[in-house]
């Protein structure tokens, strides 16, 4: 089974990118207990349902898209977000047995809006992967949250199996948010996850960063400024289809 989806770690990064070899349709439902991105809370520490529906073609092509609830804890403004919609389409491609690399579009879209501002906005991404150990990723927005400014992301995630079942993982990674969300974020991760049946998976997760300086200015009205997530652990279960 594989699952394309990476806003989780844990779970669902193991099982997160197509098969360039054959067509194939998947799907996954996870509850979590909050929604971390990028070293800040999309669900304001709460917990959060997501969805994550994949096709990969033949040719390496790939399309998909993820859902979850959000809580931006803006509750004094109107037609706030309740959701976050993210449709994507991507390239796979396997170069030998140890390596692969894919390339991907995807649009944030919100069912409202954020501190009352319309923020949907596109992303561009690049991974590489080294076998099933080692993934390193690149992206940028080119007008991240509509805050007329780029943002830039650097990851990189290491695996390793314990045993057939049992797998440890962490990532560290770069936001460069600071013209958008006030902040530049370095965040860090490491867990275990466990997949318990071939389609069902439980990921216990730490979660930590820093705040890297803050934008002394910022666009009036735009109340955004997520703090980043400091020594907190994250459950999730991810069931695939």
């Amino acid at each position: 089974m594989k699952i394309k989806n990476h806003r989780l770690l844990g779970l669902l990064f193991i099982l997160g990118y197509p098969s360039s070899a054959y067509a194939q349709l998947s799907a996954s439902v996870t509850g979590t207990t909050d929604y971390i991105w990028r070293g800040y809370s999309k669900s304001d520490g709460k917990p959060a349902a997501q969805l994550n529906i994949d096709y990969g073609f033949k040719s390496g092509l790939y399309i998909g898209t993820f859902a979850s609830t959000v809580n931006f804890a803006d509750q004094g403004f109107a037609a706030r977000s309740d959701a976050e919609f993210k449709p994507y389409a991507g390239w796979a491609y396997q170069l030998s047995d140890d390596w692969r690399f894919n390339a991907e579009w995807t649009r944030y879209i919100f069912t409202g809006k954020i501190f009352g501002q319309n923020v949907d906005y596109n992303e561009f991404y690049l991974h590489t992967h080294f076998r099933d150990l080692l993934s390193a990723n690149f992206s940028f927005s080119e007008n991240g949250y509509q805050q007329n400014h780029m943002s830039f992301n650097y990851e990189i995630t290491g695996r390793y199996p314990i045993t057939s079942s049992i797998e440890m993982s962490g990532t560290f990674g770069y936001s460069q948010q600071k013209k958008v969300l006030h902040y530049d974020y370095l965040y860090w991760t490491s867990g275990v996850t466990w997949h318990f049946s071939p389609n069902i998976g439980v990921d216990v997760r730490y979660y930590s960063g820093l705040d890297l300086g803050a934008e002394k200015e910022h666009i009036a009205g735009w109340q955004f400024r997520p703090h980043v997530v400091d020594n907190r652990v994250l459950f999730s279960i991810t069931v695939g289809f």
